[in-house]
C-alpha cells in the first residue's frame, strides 16, 4: 500500500480513519509479530501508561504514534484483557486534540477512586521558549468510556530552580492523601523528583523535591517515568535515568532504569535507600511502570525498547517496538525478584530436543545447571546468530549480538553482561517470542530483555 506522510505533530482525526484501518490491516500481515508481548497495530509504541486492573480487566495504555515507525505525536493507545494473554484493542484512548496538549499526550499512570479509573498524563506543550510543563487528567467510567477533565491542565507551572522538562506523573494514595511524583531536572543539571499533594485529585500543591539518598551515585541530569509501589512490606521506587554513565557491566544503554528498595518518608521528603540496582540488564528495556494487578499482586510492564532505535524491518513492517511481558514483583534476599505469570509461561512451546529448530516462533528453553553442563547457547546459524555465554561457577551471563546479520544499535555496544548477586548460576529460562527475547536468570534474580532477528532459530548448546 502507499504510506501516508504526515507532519510530525499530527493527531488522529476522522479524516484518518480509513487510512489507519488500511494500515492496521497491512501491519497485521507482516511476519514478525510476537505472541505474548503487547505491540502496536501500526506505527510506534513506547512507554506503558495508565496500567490498572479495573472492573475485572487489565487495562494497558501506551505511548503511540499511529502513522509510522518513528517518534511523533504521542497518543495513549489502549488494550484490555481478562487474563494477561488475550489483549483486545479499545477505541477508548487519549488523542491530543486540545490546545494544552498540542504536542502530544505524554506518559503517566492511573489510580482507582470513587468507582472510576483516573488517568494522569503530561500534556506536551512546546513554545519558542522551550517546553512549558502541564499535567492533565482524564478518567474511565465503569462502562469503559474515557473522558478528559474540563479544567485541564490540573498543574500548569514550573517550580523555581527547575527546567521545563517536567513530566510523567505517577499518582498514589498514602496516609489518607493523594500524592503525585514527577520526573524532572534542575537548572544546574541534576535529576529531580518532584512531589505534589492533593485531597481530591484535581487541586494539587507543590511540596518540593524528594531526596533519593544514595551517596556518591550518579543519578544523571533528569528522571523520567517515576513509579512507586509496595512489595512484601517494602517501599520500592522506580526511576528511569537520563545522562547516567556506564559503570562496570551496568548502565550501558542510552538510558537506564533502576529500582530502589527502602522507605519513602513523605514528611522529610526522603527516600531512604536500602539497596538499588538496574532492573533489567538487557539491551532493550526502559520506562517501567508498576501497578497492582488481580488480588493486589504487584506487577510491572516496561517498554521493550530504549531511546531512538533503528531496528531491522521497521520501515517495511510499519510498526516498531512492544512491551515486556508482565512481571510479578517480589522481595527475596533483600533484592527485587521478577517472575512471569504462570498463565503466560505455560503457553510457550517447551523446547526439549536441542538438535532441532523449534516448531513455532514462540518457545521457551529451560536450563538447569545441576543437570546440564553448558558454556554457551547459540541461536541461529554461525554467520547469523546471537550467543548467550555462560560462566556457571561465577554466575555470569553475557549476551552477544555481534554475529547477527541484521545489526541492532551498535552505537551502544554488542554485548550485555550480568553477574548474579549470589555468585552462582543455577538456572536460565530463555523466552523467545519472534524477535522478542527475555532471559530469566536464577528464577527471577536477574533479567535481560533484548531484540534479535536471526533468520532461523537453530539452537546449539556448547
Amino acid at each position: 500500500m502507499e504510506f501516508l506522510k504526515v507532519e510530525k505533530y499530527t493527531a488522529l482525526n476522522e479524516t484518518h480513519q480509513s487510512y489507519i484501518t488500511q494500515l492496521m490491516n497491512y501491519c497485521r500481515n507482516t511476519p514478525r509479530h510476537p505472541k505474548f508481548h503487547i505491540h502496536p497495530p501500526c506505527g510506534l509504541m513506547n512507554d506503558p501508561n495508565g496500567l490498572a486492573y479495573f472492573q475485572g480487566k487489565y487495562h494497558v495504555f501506551y505511548q503511540w504514534f499511529p502513522f509510522g515507525p518513528e517518534h511523533g505525536m504521542k497518543h495513549w493507545a489502549h488494550v484490555e484483557s481478562e487474563n494477561l494473554l488475550d489483549f483486545k484493542w479499545s477505541e477508548e484512548m487519549l488523542v491530543p486534540d486540545q490546545e494544552y496538549e498540542k504536542n502530544g499526550c505524554y506518559s503517566g499512570n492511573s489510580i482507582e477512586a470513587d468507582g472510576k479509573l483516573y488517568l494522569f498524563y503530561t500534556a506536551n506543550y512546546k513554545s519558542e521558549q522551550g517546553k512549558i510543563p502541564k499535567q492533565a487528567m482524564a478518567w474511565m467510567e465503569p462502562d469503559g468510556s474515557v473522558h478528559k477533565y474540563e479544567n485541564n491542565p490540573i498543574i500548569d507551572e514550573t517550580p523555581d530552580g527547575l527546567t521545563g522538562e517536567i513530566r510523567d506523573p505517577f499518582v498514589f494514595s498514602k496516609n489518607g492523601c493523594y500524592y503525585m511524583l514527577l520526573g524532572g531536572g534542575t537548572l544546574d543539571g541534576k535529576a529531580a523528583l518532584l512531589l505534589y499533594q492533593s485531597t481530591d485529585l484535581t487541586s494539587w500543591k507543590y511540596q518540593g523535591l524528594i531526596d533519593v539518598c544514595v551517596d556518591g551515585f550518579d543519578m544523571g541530569y533528569m528522571y523520567e517515568c517515576p513509579s512507586y509501589i509496595q512489595v512484601d512490606g517494602k517501599d520500592v521506587l522506580f526511576l528511569s535515568l537520563m545522562g547516567r554513565e556506564p559503570e562496570g557491566d551496568r548502565y550501558h544503554n542510552e538510558f537506564s532504569s533502576l529500582y530502589f528498595i527502602g522507605n519513602l518518608n513523605l514528611e522529610e521528603m526522603r527516600f531512604e535507600v536500602e539497596c538499588y540496582d538496574e532492573i533489567d540488564k538487557g539491551f532493550d528495556f526502559y520506562a517501567p511502570q508498576v501497578f497492582y494487578g488481580k488480588d493486589k499482586a504487584p506487577m510491572m510492564f516496561a517498554w521493550f525498547g530504549c531511546g531512538v532505535q533503528n531496528l531491522p524491518y521497521a520501515a517495511e513492517d510499519m510498526w516498531i517496538h512492544g512491551l515486556t511481558m508482565p512481571r510479578i514483583l517480589k522481595i527475596q534476599n533483600g533484592q527485587l525478584y521478577q517472575e512471569i505469570p504462570e498463565e503466560i509461561s505455560d503457553k510457550y512451546e517447551m523446547v526439549s530436543d536441542l538438535t532441532h529448530m523449534p516448531e513455532s516462533n514462540t518457545w521457551k528453553l529451560s536450563l538447569d545447571f545441576d543437570k546440564i553442563q553448558c558454556s554457551c547457547v547459540q541461536i541461529g546459524e554461525k554467520k547469523d546468530c546471537f550467543k548467550i555465554n555462560l560462566d556457571v561457577d561465577h554466575g555470569v551471563v553475557s549476551v552477544d549480538r555481534s554475529s547477527l546479520s541484521k545489526e541492532i544499535c551498535g552505537k551502544y555496544g554488542y554485548t550485555r553482561r550480568v553477574t548474579t548477586k549470589s555468585g552462582k548460576l543455577y538456572s536460565l529460562d530463555i523466552y523467545y517470542d519472534n524477535t522478542f527475547i527475555e532471559l530469566d536468570v536464577n528464577k527471577g534474580e536477574e533479567w535481560m530483555a533484548f531484540r534479535a532477528y536471526p533468520e532461523n532459530q537453530q539452537i546449539k548448546i556448547k
